[in-house]
């Protein structure tokens, strides 16, 4: 961050107000596309709302099924650069920041995390299933999807050798591309000093479904595995499951307000 200013001339005690242009230059080019589509964008005040729940009901209403969906601005802490004496420090501060929500033509619903303050960090979410969905597509592949799975495939092992194509994919040229259309600024703001994303997985979920051939032989097993479920796990396992937070010891705090319905106290 000081090569940056000192390639631009900025001296460290001007760097907030250089910052703040960028963050505005920023929003504008990348919010454009949305206003020249007249799709919303929308401001959320607090951090705890479901963003992906408020993308997924304005694209129901506007039968989106291709293309841009939204964009949803808010402050979140990120971290980001602070003058401080006579260097520039990291520390994590409440940014601006906006989702671009969208449904890819190739790998479907997904969103993208755009920080309007440096280093501008960019977190890509897609879906591995949402990907196949249209791979199947393509090649005019059969399927029945249910929620985040599928409860039925024409052929499973067809579908098997696409879902391995995912992972043969060229990712930097992927997210290369989507950064671009997030901040088509980068290259002006960098000019004089050029720097170019370095791509890491966050974090990666890898899922076995398991699909039964008859009815009745899931009817059997059933009883068992929901006694076993009841019985195995608590209501602060269903918590850290949908990302509330627990108490060290995984008790319940006291502040917490929501409901977690299970069968048994703990």
């Amino acid at each position: 961050m000081e090569q940056d200013l000192s390639q631009n001339s900025i001296l460290m005690k001007n760097y907030a107000d250089h910052v703040k242009k960028i963050s505005e230059l920023i929003q504008k080019v990348s919010l454009q596309p949305y206003r020249d589509q007249e799709l919303p964008v929308v401001f959320l005040r607090s951090t705890a709302a479901d963003k992906e729940a408020v993308a997924r009901k304005i694209a129901a209403e506007k039968k989106i099924q291709s293309g841009l969906v939204c964009a949803i601005s808010t402050l979140e802490p990120s971290p980001t650069f602070e003058h401080r004496g006579t260097h520039m420090i990291r520390r994590d501060r409440p940014s601006h920041v906006l989702y671009h929500y969208q449904i890819d033509p190739e790998m479907g619903w997904m969103h993208a995390r755009m920080q309007t303050w440096f280093p501008f960090n960019v977190p890509i979410a897609i879906h591995g299933r949402e990907w196949l969905a249209r791979q199947m597509d393509k090649v005019g592949l059969k399927y029945r999807p249910q929620g985040n799975c599928f409860v039925w495939i024409e052929d499973y092992q067809e579908a098997q050798k696409l879902m391995d194509q995912q992972r043969e994919a060229n990712w930097a040229e992927r997210v290369n591309g989507f950064a671009q259309g997030l901040n088509p600024a980068h290259e002006p703001i960098f000019e004089r000093y050029t720097t170019d994303y370095y791509w890491t997985c966050y974090q990666s979920e890898w899922a076995t479904d398991l699909v039964f051939r008859q009815q009745d032989d899931l009817k059997r097993l059933m009883g068992l595995l929901v006694q076993h479920g009841i019985m195995s796990f608590s209501s602060t396992d269903v918590m850290r499951y949908f990302g509330r937070k627990v108490n060290q010891n995984g008790s319940i705090p006291a502040s917490f307000k929501g409901t977690t319905p299970i069968d048994l106290k703990e």
